[in-house]
């Protein structure tokens, strides 16, 4: 028997072959794969995709929380401390804007998920002949930015030359002005208008799916249509209810632009103006820890209704689609009709129609509250301006470019996510939906201070690019979304046909996933496109003397008090957004018409060479 002598040790060569064969096997483990050699080769490939998502998305959060216990920045020179959470709970203006953030939350999500119930069941179950226009314009509505909508109801309805205010005025002899959009109302209308088009988009799937056979049954029992949709229908649809009055709950906590275009006058803060003001700061000192303290408590406020939704949700069950699917029959409103037709067409005129013909007429006035002289100069004076040639051309770049990235990483996890084990998998799905969690403010000071801290993206600070990776960022939540819904669709079984055939794993993303889920990701590409021309905070926060976009252009001229010429560059954006649209279109066009000729040519060949056999028997 051989004695071990403690002091020796092993050699090198006998030491990394062990050492690498478990780190390989802890990888393999993670990926959920079996411990295999072939399975724990693949399983390095996961690691750059790993550190990706983690310095992305993980790290940003890691130091939002740091800074809450830091005398400055993370990436400043400082001390430990904990004396900003002494100052934060005693602090009346912090306290004020919670509030005020909470209260804004509360009544647009209830108010928008009231509106939007009621337009998806006359869209879904009446027989009224305005319900074709419902999905129509609650699309258009959603892809509107939210910047446009502020700076539209203020040309519509301030108390000084607002359009209606003026209509009053010389229409019926009215001196005072009847209506204020700046304030709690004017917030509270812009903010649900726009919240019941995403409310509407979400739930109204839901409410096509629902099972014929539920309310038959509830016929058959006495009730009559609109106590069966309060008992039957609303309760099947409870997850999707709470599913988007969690976002709306989100959505409001996160507002920024309607608050600050429509609530200085009254002096309205709320969580993401505040950050504004800690970190810019805009009244006083820069204040990192309070930023930091405030973020965090957002993101443990969010996570904890998040929780409390799957607890809630959890123990019950919600079918209502079934194996034999039937469509449930319209209800017949009769004597109503006409009056649900109206009050559907005054929502959508007030929704739509009214702050696009506020923009459109604004900005071709020569000055606010003046009606004669009517042109164009202002757009010819906008399009002179080389700012405003050089936003148009950042705007456009960060929307392609974005949109492209921001869909190809979303369809890369929803891919990737499917080869891991259930852990890593809602771990990596949680990393992807950590932005939604924090406002476009939260999200950009901890992106800020996490890439800061590393020397090759602090050499990015002030250039487009890191505007770039921080939108990238923002739009993932919604990307990812699009991305799962679609790979879902798609059998696992034709990406292991492809890989048996030869085919590498980038192969078979490019031509099977995202050939197959083409629509789908042209969708979010044109949605995510959309988002970023519309978003002010990251610009805003973000951006050098060199890197502007429309929205950030457009907010200056706001401010300024020059209505006209940000009217008439609001409506640049429009059109751009119109031109994104009719890109994506086209090229989901030459898309499918190049994937119709590919089949045609495929088909041929097989027949030439069925007929080639034949021939030859």
């Amino acid at each position: 028997m051989s004695r071990i002598n403690p002091g020796a040790t092993l050699p090198r060569e006998a030491l990394e072959p062990g050492l690498r064969q478990r780190l390989l096997m802890s990888l393999a483990r993670l990926s959920g794969n079996r411990a295999s050699p072939r399975a724990l080769i693949k399983s390095v490939w996961f690691v750059p995709f790993f550190a990706v998502i983690a310095v992305l998305f993980v790290w940003p959060l890691i130091m939002l929380v740091v800074g809450a216990f830091r005398s400055s920045a993370p990436f400043l020179p400082g001390e430990w401390t904990l004396a900003a959470w002494q100052v934060a709970f005693h602090n009346p203006g912090m306290l004020a804007a919670i509030w005020a953030s909470v209260k804004i939350a509360v009544v647009s999500t209830v108010a928008s998920l009231f509106f939007a119930i009621a337009l998806a069941f006359i869209s879904e179950r009446t027989d009224v002949w305005i319900r074709r226009w419902i999905m129509p314009c609650m699309l258009l509505v959603f892809v509107t930015p939210g910047i446009f909508y502020a700076i539209a109801f203020t040309q519509l309805a301030n108390p000084w030359t607002g359009l209606l205010n003026d209509a009053l005025r010389y229409g019926l002899g009215v001196e005072s002005p009847w209506l204020n959009v700046q304030g709690w109302w004017g917030i509270y209308t812009v903010l649900i208008l726009k919240k019941v088009a995403l409310t509407y988009l979400f739930i109204v799937g839901a409410f096509r799916a629902l099972d014929s056979s539920h309310d038959e049954a509830s016929y058959l029992s006495g009730a009559g249509p609109f106590r069966t949709f309060l008992s039957i229908n609303l309760p099947s649809l409870a997850p999707a209810l709470t599913s988007v009055a969690l976002l709306g709950i989100i959505a409001g906590l996160q507002v920024f632009e309607p608050i600050l275009i429509l609530g200085g006058p009254d002096n309205i803060v709320v969580m993401a103006t505040l950050l504004l003001n800690l970190v810019g700061g805009g009244a006083g000192p820069a204040d990192y820890a309070q930023a930091s303290i405030l973020s965090s408590l957002f993101v443990a406020f969010i996570a904890l209704i998040y929780m409390g939704q799957l607890r809630v949700l959890g123990r019950k069950g919600y079918v209502s689609v079934s194996g034999k699917f039937s469509r449930a029959r319209l209800l017949r409103l009769r004597g109503f009709r006409s009056l649900i037709c109206v009050l559907v067409l005054l929502f959508l005129v007030l929704s739509f129609v009214l702050p696009l013909g506020a923009l459109a007429f604004s900005s071709i006035q020569p000055y606010p509250g003046v009606y004669s002289d009517l042109s164009l100069a202002r757009y010819i004076s906008v399009l002179e301006q080389p700012r405003v040639i050089e936003a148009i051309r950042v705007t456009l770049v960060l929307g392609v470019i974005v949109g492209a990235v921001v869909m190809t990483l979303a369809f890369s996890v929803a891919t990737l996510s499917r080869q891991l084990g259930r852990l890593s998998q809602a771990a990596l799905r949680f990393a992807t939906l950590i932005p939604l969690a924090m406002p476009g403010v939260v999200t950009t000071v901890a992106i800020s201070w996490a890439w800061l801290s590393i020397p090759a993206f602090a050499q990015l600070y002030g250039s487009i690019w890191l505007v770039a990776l921080a939108l990238i960022v923002t739009a993932m939540p919604f990307a990812s979304q699009i991305a799962l819904s679609a790979t879902s669709q798609i059998a696992p079984s034709l990406s292991e046909a492809a890989r048996m055939s030869g085919a590498g794993p980038v192969q078979t993303f490019f031509e099977i996933v995202l050939a197959l889920a083409a629509p789908s990701f042209i969708a979010g590409w044109f949605m995510s496109a959309l988002m970023v021309s519309g978003n002010l905070e990251v610009p805003l926060l973000l951006k050098s003397p060199g890197v502007n976009t429309l929205a950030v252009i457009t907010y200056n001229l706001q401010s300024a008090g020059d209505y006209s010429m940000a009217a008439a560059l609001l409506m640049v954006l429009m059109a751009f957004s119109i031109f994104l649209w009719g890109a994506s279109l086209l090229t989901l066009w030459i898309f499918r018409r190049a994937r119709h000729l590919n089949n045609h040519r495929n088909k041929q060949r097989a027949l030439a060479l069925a007929a080639g056999t034949t021939g030859g028997l």
